[in-house]
């Protein structure tokens, strides 16, 4: 008899012990494996996930609060109008942050306990990836010329709707990943494999500037050319959310343990995980400071290094080809030594790049080798925290699954997507307030801001080190990969028999 048996067991072990002793189908392990086609076939939709983000994230404090070099006409209301701090867009997207807190959980919760004979995530992205897509695009289009009310109210309404429909598609596809691929170390591939085509989605839309410079030289308005390539780019995105909701049937792989807890139960349940709520304190710091980063990058090219608005897709695109070009490192070394070495050391040399953004702009060296420069730097945080921190989370969740033996898969995306979004209305609230430090007459946007974005987005940094600091990855890890070889692992801490 296990010694498991012998002692009075916590609950949560209760179910490790049953499917232990009882070859219980579990977890997807006697369930069809799923090919690496179909992986590629799974992680297409983070293609979409990085154009779409990419437009929220890099171009829309730009397009809406426009330099006066760049040609787009100002359509929504301008200057401060809360408190004397919050702009029209950063209040905007704190209120769809509001509306976030409640549908996240809410289409988590319904997703984990849905009992759709089609499965219980396919069926969300399918019918939310075409409005997914158009409301990103059309946060862009406000149809009355010049500053006026109605820009105001439609801008607010598509963000909003953004924002819930990236949760339909986004939180169950995100569930999919430690719901189908049961092993860690293929996990962490996949995530490899995610976050390339996140990166190319991202970087497809930095050449925007690029293609708007072509057809402004049609006599096409720089607004209007941002329009037609973010449209062009949508059709793209749409396509690609398709692809992936009808090519995977996601009952051949697992069958999964409905969880039918309700809805605040199971968010309490899902914080009682102590490396959760590690994760997501770190990973709400680390995503705060990319999101400075993505909401500051066109500032740092234009009025840091002054380079024309052409140019920066090329610095952009330096970053993205050896952000790639490091993707098989990231993995391997991850593989290797853990991920906790490799996510700390990314989030130092990301540190020093602000610490360059602050006191670099005033080197006697070339614009553009300064830029090239810090694209360069960038390329390993890039590589490691686009690929790193989920795999994290999905040991953890698969961690979960095996301690209590529901699949809470859902509730775990949903506080994941939550934490990207508050990021970026962190980010889109403080960024447009701090870069008019020290602006002029003639300009809505002053150097010492958009320099002081970068200290403020070190500091999230570095508590985004501590936090992970925090996390047993190696505990987590080694769990799981004895629990795969059908051994008796250690007892974590929090289980152990007192």
């Amino acid at each position: 008899m296990s010694e498991y048996a012998k002692i009075d067991t916590p609950p949560e072990l209760h179910f490790y012990i049953f499917a232990k002793s009882t070859s219980v189908l579990f977890l997807g392990y006697k369930m069809k494996k799923i090919s690496k086609s179909k992986i590629v076939l799974l992680c297409l939709s983070d293609f979409s996930k990085g154009i779409f983000t990419g437009m929220i994230a890099n171009y829309l404090i730009y397009f809406f609060l426009p330099t006066s070099s760049s040609g787009i006409e100002v359509r929504i209301s301008q200057g401060y109008i809360l408190f004397g701090f919050l702009t029209l867009i950063g209040l905007i997207k704190a209120v769809g942050h509001v509306i976030d807190a409640f549908t996240d959980p809410i289409i988590a919760n319904w997703s984990d306990k849905s009992k759709n004979k089609r499965g219980r995530r396919i069926p969300f992205m399918r019918c939310s990836a075409i409005p997914y897509g158009l409301s990103a695009f059309l946060i862009f289009c406000p149809p009355v010329q010049g500053q006026h009310i109605i820009n105001d109210l439609w801008v607010g309404v598509f963000i909003w709707l953004y924002f819930i429909f990236y949760t339909m598609y986004m939180i169950p596809h995100g569930a999919l990943f430690p719901e189908l691929i049961t092993d860690h170390k293929r996990r962490l591939g996949a995530y490899g494999i995610s976050a390339f085509f996140f990166v190319i989605g991202s970087a497809l839309v930095y050449t925007a500037p690029t293609f708007v410079n072509i057809f402004k030289n049609f006599g096409i308005s720089a607004t209007a050319g941002y329009q037609i390539t973010f449209g062009i780019l949508t059709a793209i995105g749409i396509a690609l959310l398709l692809a992936t909701a009808f090519s995977i049937n996601e009952k051949e792989y697992s069958e999964c343990k409905i969880d039918s807890t309700k809805l605040l139960p199971a968010i309490k349940s899902a914080f009682k995980n102590k490396h959760f709520t590690i994760i997501t304190i770190g990973w709400l710091f680390e995503f705060t400071s990319m999101a400075f980063f993505q909401a500051a990058i066109m500032y740092y090219v234009t009025i840091l290094l002054g380079l024309p608005e052409k140019d920066a897709p090329l610095i952009l695109i330096i970053s993205i080809i050896c952000s790639v070009a490091l993707y098989p490192f990231v993995v391997a070394l991850s593989k290797k030594i853990g991920k906790k070495i490799p996510l700390l050391s990314a989030l130092i040399v990301f540190i020093i790049a602000y610490l360059i953004i602050f006191f670099g702009a005033d080197w006697p060296f070339p614009a553009m080798a300064k830029g090239i420069l810090l694209s360069v730097l960038v390329s390993y945080p890039f590589a490691a925290l686009n690929i790193i921190p989920n795999a994290m989370l999905s040991d953890v969740i698969h961690y979960d699954t095996i301690t209590t033996g529901t699949n809470k898969e859902g509730i775990f995306s949903a506080a994941r997507s939550f934490v990207t979004k508050l990021a970026q209305s962190i980010a889109i609230m403080i960024v447009p307030s701090v870069i008019a430090i020290g602006k002029t007459t003639n300009s809505s946007v002053g150097p010492l801001g958009v320099k002081l974005t970068a200290i403020i987005a070190a500091i999230f940094c570095a508590l985004s080190i501590i936090a992970f600091f925090l996390y047993d990855d190696k505990m987590i890890t080694k769990f799981i990969e004895n629990y795969k070889h059908d051994e008796q692992p250690p007892l974590p801490e929090e289980l152990e028999i007192q």
